[in-house]
């Protein structure tokens, strides 16, 4: 069992309670009847670690005991269901970091735009010049022929 699945566990656990919390220490020794006393500890320990998520996430909290655990605002939000939170977070800190990068690929799109359309106008200057060059030439030699018939 990982702490996940274990926070999933608690949080429909205490969904689930009419009053919306449960007495921890009850909890635990109803999840780890009939273990040893090894994974009694490990099973105890997981079970901690993800009350310990599920408080700094907001979706339970502490009751007027310590052994007392409520359901947060954010619990009764998702229904008690863990899953549907981490996947709404996972999504909301995936928009949050493209909605950081995203300006970064706009501006080296941009920059690559305008390095194209710089490039095309510049060699678009050089054909044209190179067509006046010829235009020049040509007219030149012309005149040089006429000069030249002429004497």
């Amino acid at each position: 069992m990982e702490v996940h699945q274990a926070a999933d566990i608690i949080l429909k656990a205490v969904h689930d309670d009419i009053n919306g919390r449960i007495v921890f220490s009850d909890f635990l020794a109803n999840q780890t009847e009939g273990y040893d006393a090894h994974t009694t500890v490990e099973i105890q320990g997981i079970y901690n670690k993800a009350l310990l998520v599920l408080m700094d996430e907001g979706l339970c909290h502490r009751g007027f005991s310590a052994d007392i655990i409520e359901l947060g605002q954010k619990g009764v939000d998702y229904k008690g269901d863990y899953k549907k939170y981490l996947k709404k977070k996972k999504t909301t800190l995936g928009l949050e970091k493209t909605r950081r990068i995203l300006p970064i690929f706009t501006f080296l799109l941009a920059a690559i735009g305008f390095y194209i359309t710089y490039i095309k106008t510049t060699n678009n200057r050089r054909e044209k010049a190179k067509v006046i060059q010829a235009r020049k030439d040509s007219l030149q030699r012309a005149n040089n022929q006429h000069s030249k018939g002429k004497r």
